[in-house]
């Protein structure tokens, strides 16, 4: 299943909640970050709460996205674990103020595709960097004109400027 459904059919379900539990591919994200070197098969699972004027969807979203570190480039596997909810308004002269502040979307074309507000969650539970564990390991990496300082290193470290006044208080 991609997580497509018309209205008709999720209207079968107004009466109990319409269960989600399924695993998909979401490939694109490749292309909308570079960053994202790849995405494992997302498992998408919670329920749909449908009424007469919106449906909801309340979904947990997990996965492994496969991330550069910002050190050495490697890749760093980057579990994710994500809870959202997504609201679509059935009736269109509902103002979102109805909605209980929340965010809304529009119904098109008599049906609900999820896959790309899941999609936008996992881009929004990225993080900015991420840093191998082999970087952790071995705090003494050295290049041609750098080197990785940590927070100890930078603690036992004379400031250069200052190296001439401890110089004044050994003489």
């Amino acid at each position: 299943m991609v997580l497509k459904w018309s209205i008709p059919e999720l209207m079968k379900h107004k009466e109990d909640n319409l269960e989600i539990n399924e695993t998909i591919s979401i490939d694109e994200l490749k292309e909308r970050d570079p960053e994202v070197r790849d995405v494992s098969p997302v498992k998408v699972t919670g329920l749909a709460s449908i009424k007469r004027e919106a449906i909801t969807f309340y979904i947990t979203i997990e996965g492994v996205l496969t991330l550069p570190c910002s050190i050495t480039l490697d890749d760093v596997l980057y579990p994710f674990h994500a809870h959202t909810s997504e609201t679509f308004r059935l009736n269109p002269q509902l103002a979102e103020e109805d909605m209980d502040g929340e965010e809304v979307h529009d119904v098109e074309d008599q049906t609900i595709d999820l896959k790309p507000y899941i999609a936008d969650e996992i881009l929004a539970q990225k993080p900015i960097r991420v840093v191998s564990d082999k970087v952790k390991e071995t705090p003494h990496l050295k290049g041609n004109g750098w080197e990785l300082v940590t927070e100890e290193t930078k603690r036992n470290q004379i400031d250069p400027r200052l190296e001439k006044l401890k110089q004044l208080f050994d003489e």
